[in-house]
């Protein structure tokens, strides 16, 4: 990108670029196809990693998948067209390196569980044989935060360092459970809980994938659950 039009990357920049992330239900995959030589592009489904860094699932006999094999570095094109233009709108390509998560890993139990939160669908063949999930580690991006908004962004301006390794603790299938239980008791039925982590909440309101981010990062159970209940507080009745 041409560093002349480039804005000073600050919070307001960061923000918006992980949301463009962690709230896109799917992204434009682009890979290095072997056999031609020429990019791929291709449409996958997306959820998030605890620390933020998104994650697809794909199946080992799509072209796809056989590039990232040979080289596993790939770029993700994220941000939902509105009404008008859809280039007035925000949108964020990532460059990653895709990891695969190994099967019989915790972490892959727990990124298995994410994914199904989100794509609930999916359950029918996640654990075909064929299907991997892969974890993309972000590099770089590139954020059009509209016409004149230019940003660069490092790898670590999308993602917490260090969370998979300061999370593993958290017993997240219990305090989804509770979060779950508190969003069934929310008199507005337009929301449903999808999942948690530390430092925020993803929800569906009306078919829209969410988040909403705590105030401050949960450093155990009792503060993940004290902030889910001031937010399911806060959701307007109807």
């Amino acid at each position: 990108m041409n560093r002349n039009i480039l804005r000073e990357t600050d919070g307001a920049a960061r923000a918006l670029a992980r949301r463009l992330v962690r709230e896109a239900p799917y992204a434009a995959l682009a890979v290095n196809e072997q056999e031609t030589g020429f990019p791929l592009a291709s449409r996958v489904l997306l959820a998030t990693d605890i620390d933020g860094a998104p994650a697809i699932l794909v199946s080992g006999l799509s072209v796809h998948t056989r590039a990232i094999e040979a080289d596993d570095r790939v770029s993700i094109l994220t941000g939902e067209p509105a009404k008008g233009d859809p280039l007035a709108h925000p949108r964020l390509t990532t460059r990653c390196h895709a990891c695969l998560v190994d099967r019989e890993s915790v972490h892959h139990a727990w990124l298995r569980r994410r994914f199904l939160s989100r794509h609930p669908k999916a359950k029918t063949y996640i654990d075909f044989p064929d299907f991997n999930l892969f974890r993309l580690e972000p590099v770089s991006a590139n954020l059009n935060g509209g016409f004149g908004k230019a940003f660069a962004l490092e790898g670590a301006d999308l993602v917490r360092p260090g969370a998979l390794m300061t999370y593993r603790w958290f017993d997240f299938s219990y305090a989804a459970k509770h979060a779950e239980s508190m969003f069934l008791q929310v008199e507005n039925k337009e929301y449903a809980f999808i999942d948690i982590d530390p430092e925020g909440i993803y929800f569906r309101e009306r078919r829209i994938i969410a988040r909403h981010d705590f105030e401050k990062v949960s450093t155990n159970h009792d503060e993940l659950l004290e902030s889910v209940h001031e937010f399911a507080c806060k959701i307007p009745k109807i």
